[in-house]
């Protein structure tokens, strides 16, 4: 039976070095990765909100307009949004409307209602435009070839990036023409979305993802600016480099400030500032920055974000866009950080043989509390996690060892070490 400091101490870094190693490896490394994203959240931070909005098309709004919405409503955003000078327009949802599913007032309409959004479309000064990328329904048949954005200075192995072979849904050709796209897939492997893509392939051309081109838009770079080393990063211009896997995503960092209001809230501020009134919402925060305008009602609510939470397209893309400008990419700790917090774990499981068992037990707890605070000064420091396995592991083997283990008065009183 295991009744000294030194064997506890033993056991405790046995354990300790297993978890460094499983921690990377499934299913282990998926509660690591859990548990970033809840320093991530959690985190007090000192960075300012990044120059991004997200307009949330809410539950509350599609209670008096439901979905899906006719030109109309678009323009109302655009209406209420353009005297606030964004620098970017961005609209995740593809233009183009079903027209089968219309009644005879709503085609009659459709039009007035097109020509009135294009013209504010053309008002911006950068719009982009959501669109899909897809597969033909006939394999056999190939499809045209579209004009694309292409990104040219590529390196890497090009092959893990996935590849579509045709553009399955877009704005229609009036919006298209004045905008820019930018596409909106997602992987279709339901896992919890704590990355998301910057590039994607079609027909064998690398393209800038939706988030990726919303940045070249707001940085004023052109693809030929754009450098990419899959595995590496994403060079933008010459100031901002973007961590990347080998697949071409990015970690997306849920906790970077950034702004937000509700689709009413941006209709009743643009009214208040018309009529010089003081805003219920400020909104000058829009100048020069991004505006997306995007869904997050409960139907939209498909995507499984990180901390065990689902959202939507709009908000993983607000996320990734207010990561890249914060520039706020998450790191794991080094190996060498882990080793220290096994080394300390060793120290407390030391005395634990000479404790009482339900002390054994607080101790485990207050050791993890105090880790979890330290994990967050770490991570609003550095933008660093420590890793969750480790510690829980660790304190689970002398917490265990010491509750099967009799109380001192039946050891010996010069106990042996091994």
């Amino acid at each position: 039976m295991f009744r000294t400091g030194a064997q506890f101490m033993f056991l405790v870094l046995l354990a300790g070095l297993a978890l460094m190693y499983e921690s990377r490896q499934e299913p282990l490394a998926a509660w690591d990765n859990a548990f970033a994203d809840f320093l991530a959240m959690h985190s007090p931070r000192a960075a300012q909100p990044a120059p991004v909005t997200l307009v949330a098309i809410d539950d509350t709004s599609l209670a008096t307009q439901p979905w899906p919405w006719t030109p109309l409503e678009f323009a109302k955003f655009y209406q209420a949004v353009l005297p606030f000078n964004p620098e970017v327009c961005a609209l995740n949802e593809v233009l183009d409307w079903n027209r089968l599913g219309l009644s005879d007032e709503q085609l009659r309409r459709l039009p007035q209602y097109e020509s009135i959004l294009r013209d504010l479309i053309l008002s911006a000064p950068k719009n982009l435009l959501g669109s899909e990328l897809g597969f033909p329904e006939d394999q056999s048949v190939i499809p045209a070839l579209q004009e694309v954005p292409a990104l040219r200075q590529v390196r890497g192995a090009v092959d893990r990036i996935p590849e579509f072979t045709v553009i399955e849904r877009q704005a229609t050709e009036n919006f298209r023409l004045s905008s820019t796209v930018g596409f909106v897939n997602l992987p279709p492997v339901y896992e919890r979305a704590n990355s998301v893509p910057l590039v994607l392939r079609y027909r064998g051309q690398v393209v800038p993802a939706f988030a990726l081109q919303a940045v070249m838009l707001w940085l004023k770079l052109t693809p030929d600016e754009i450098a990419v080393e899959l595995g590496s990063h994403i060079q933008l211009g010459k100031n901002r480099r973007v961590p990347i896997n080998v697949t071409g995503r990015m970690r997306v960092d849920f906790g970077a400030p950034r702004h937000e209001c509700t689709f009413d809230e941006l209709i009743l501020a643009s009214e208040q500032a018309a009529a010089g009134t003081r805003m219920q919402v400020p909104l000058d925060q829009m100048k020069g920055g991004i505006v997306l305008l995007a869904r997050t009602d409960a139907d939209a609510r498909t995507v499984p974000l990180a901390a065990r939470r689902t959202g939507s397209r709009g908000e993983l893309f607000a996320a990734a866009i207010a990561t890249i400008q914060n520039e706020s990419f998450i790191r794991r700790a080094p190996l060498w950080a882990e080793g220290v917090v096994v080394a300390l774990l060793m120290l407390v499981s030391f005395r634990v043989p000479r404790q009482k068992k339900w002390l054994a037990v607080i101790v485990g707890f207050l050791a993890l509390v105090i880790y979890v605070m330290l994990a967050m000064a770490v991570f609003s420091r550095w933008l660093v996690w420590l890793p969750a396995t480790v510690p829980l592991g660790a304190v689970l083997v002398f917490v265990i060892l010491r509750l099967v283990t009799p109380d001192s008065a039946g050891r010996p009183k010069r106990p042996v070490i091994f």
